[in-house]
């Protein structure tokens, strides 16, 4: 069950981030981007290696 909640979490994340990128109401996607990615690792991290 945790893993399915580590996925839609970081699913969730992504959509959410993928609609403020297209927006564009962001000064600097590129910061935002790599932010996103290090909360990905993070999450995904703790996620999958507390199962």
């Amino acid at each position: 069950m945790r893993y399915t909640w580590t996925s839609v979490a970081i699913i969730v994340i992504w959509i959410s981030a993928s609609i403020l990128i297209v927006s564009g109401s962001l000064p600097d996607p590129e910061v935002f981007f790599l932010y996103l990615m290090a909360i990905t690792v993070v999450l995904s991290y703790i996620g999958f290696r507390s199962a």
